[in-house]
């Protein structure tokens, strides 16, 4: 036979490398196509709630050992006590209370014993507005008093007054 004749085991490895050539190129489309469903779900997920999914929880420390705690931008800032020191036997009691700044709302705080007894109740407090000091309705004598409550209830900062969410925090009173 006059002519050209080739040997057949050497189109075979030209075809593998095409082959696999575009088998890469396939799974390269295809995972680039998994990312960009991936990142048009995040976006309609982070527009859906405001914040990116599984945002870890933000804190700072305030300078009397409380930790304001900041989950979301779209839930309101609190800060949160361990305990809380008191002196025994007088109404009038050095604290820091505050509704942060970064809150754009109305705040009340509540501080009550265990049982419901009220023992202060703070005015409203616009953003940034801190409570050094405070006058109880009752004394309290020396002791831990486990299980008081500080409950958070929160207005929207405008002329109507919208109620928001609120929070309670478990607190321990060490009266002195």
């Amino acid at each position: 036979m006059a002519g050209k004749h080739e040997d057949p085991q050497s189109e075979t490895p030209g075809k593998k490398q095409r082959h696999t050539g575009y088998r890469k190129l396939t799974i390269c489309l295809a995972l680039l196509l998994i990312v960009a469903i991936g990142a048009i779900i995040f976006l309609i997920v982070q527009s859906v709630t405001g914040a990116a999914p599984n945002k870890p929880v933000q804190t700072s420390q305030t300078e009397n050992g409380g930790l304001v705690v900041s989950e979301r931008p779209e839930m309101l800032d609190i800060t949160a006590y361990e305990a809380i020191e008191l002196k025994a036997d007088t109404l009038e009691q050095s604290v820091r209370f505050d509704n942060p700044l970064q809150n754009n709302c109305w705040l009340v705080i509540t501080l009550s014993l265990e049982d419901g007894t009220v023992l202060w109740k703070s005015e409203e407090l616009q953003p940034g507005q801190v409570v050094r000091r405070i006058t109880m309705n009752r004394t309290l004598a020396k002791g831990a008093y486990e299980n008081a409550v500080l409950s958070y209830q929160h207005w929207t900062y405008d002329e109507e007054k919208l109620p928001l969410n609120g929070a309670k925090t478990l607190v321990t009173l060490q009266v002195q």
